[in-house]
């Protein structure tokens, strides 16, 4: 194929570029590092057409707003566009004249035989050229020198609000091209929507995709909570949950009431992933980290539980205050049990004091039973026990333990 035809520099695509992205990034799978740059590319594409009236969502554009040692490959482009199928089906022709040789850029319309939404979703895949061969890099053995990308566009009646950011900060390419996604505040809310399997989320027998968006809610709980307006996330969440529910559930009388208790319910599932009961969703978390995530990134049952917490506390605060204050001090109060001043014996004499204050003091709060608490990290125990109620105390405990013996951690 013509590469000057792209936006990214042809040396991007190659395969000692690649190679040299996934050992600086820690990723092991190459071909799913490869198909997110092709989303990048095919995007720009579409963008360059389409102008203002698309705009990037979902997985790809999340990873904008994290930190580099927190994205994640995807294998699809989500968007969102003020215009008709006619327009979406004449941009993807254009691609495929400016592009097109054989089997590659062919856009194929996928219409599912039960649609699981009545969403204007229209749905395309297309091959795409590949480094890989085989079964080089994880590719199915049937594969050659082609990978295949989903591309789905929903049609919305108005322009939907966008943010510019360029690809600087990706793992998978440094480019200096502009990329219309959805700000952070939005793309929080949509994400938010896939949490509550029974209402309004993602289903459990898509516990793939399941897992992959409860990662995204996870980081950007995470690390973005500072770029989030928690009154603008609240409306545009309020007005998005409605809409899933009423496009889920035709007929239904709505209740947000349902909603709330619902994601309540997969929060608490998934703030038990470790403790051996639910061995599918074990499996399903360590796929999701072989497949998508960089080997730094801790992405393990415990680190889901823990996450799972941190999400229903946000939550809680969400509705109930309305500001995300209290889960800040949580975090702030996480990074604090790395006890940084100790080491060694004196390190580990510290650590089995909190553990056992926690535990004594706040283990009423907690689903996991004391004694199994007793063989988690600091950082379980915490996220078991802490609660809206008792942020205050749990805080004091830990100063105590830290300021004692003239401990220097910072003070909150």
């Amino acid at each position: 194929m013509d590469y000057s035809k792209l936006f990214h520099d042809q040396k991007a695509f190659e395969r000692e570029t690649l190679d040299e992205r996934m050992r600086l990034f820690g990723f092991k799978n190459m071909a799913r590092l490869e198909l997110f740059l092709w989303d990048l590319e095919l995007y720009l594409q579409i963008q360059e057409l389409l102008g203002d009236r698309v705009v990037l969502k979902g997985g790809a554009a999340t990873q904008f707003y994290l930190p580099r040692e927190a994205q994640r490959t995807s294998v699809d482009i989500d968007m969102v566009f003020c215009g008709t199928k006619a327009e979406v089906e004449a941009v993807l022709g254009k691609i495929e004249e400016k592009l097109g040789t054989g089997q590659l850029f062919k856009f194929r319309e996928h219409v599912p035989r039960n649609p699981r939404t009545h969403l204007p979703l229209h749905t395309y895949f297309v091959d795409i050229p590949s480094v890989l061969a085989g079964r080089d890099g994880h590719m199915p053995e049937k594969s050659h020198e082609v990978q295949e990308l989903k591309i789905e566009f929903i049609i919305e009646p108005e322009r939907w609000e966008f943010t510019r950011k360029t690809g600087e900060n990706i793992f998978a390419v440094d480019s200096k091209w502009e990329y219309q996604i959805l700000p952070a505040s939005s793309l929080f809310a949509d994400k938010l929507t896939t949490i509550g399997n029974e209402t309004i989320g993602v289903q459990n027998d898509r516990m793939d995709e399941q897992v992959k968006q409860f990662y995204d809610v996870m980081m950007i709980t995470k690390h973005c909570l500072d770029k989030l307006d928690v009154n603008e996330v609240y409306e545009k969440y309020l007005k998005r949950v409605e809409q899933e529910w009423r496009d889920r559930k035709p007929g239904e009388t709505y209740h947000l009431e349902a909603v709330i208790a619902d994601v309540r319910r997969q929060l608490y599932h998934y703030s038990m992933a470790d403790s051996g009961e639910d061995v599918e969703l074990k499996k399903y978390i360590n796929d999701f980290k072989g497949l998508y995530l960089n080997s730094k990134v801790e992405f393990t049952p415990q680190a889901v539980a823990c996450g799972a917490a941190m999400i229903r506390l946000m939550y809680d605060l969400f509705f109930q205050e309305r500001s995300w204050s209290k889960l800040k001090k949580s975090l702030e109060l996480e990074a604090k049990l790395i006890l940084a001043p100790y080491e060694g014996r004196e390190k580990g004499d510290k650590v089995k004091e909190l553990r056992e204050k926690l535990i004594r003091e706040f283990g009423s709060y907690s689903a996991v039973a004391p004694e199994v608490l007793k063989g988690k990290n600091l950082k379980r125990v915490f996220w078991a026990i802490v609660d809206t109620d008792n942020l205050d105390e749990v805080e004091l405990v830990i100063n105590q333990v830290c300021d004692d013996s003239g401990c220097t951690c910072p003070s909150l």
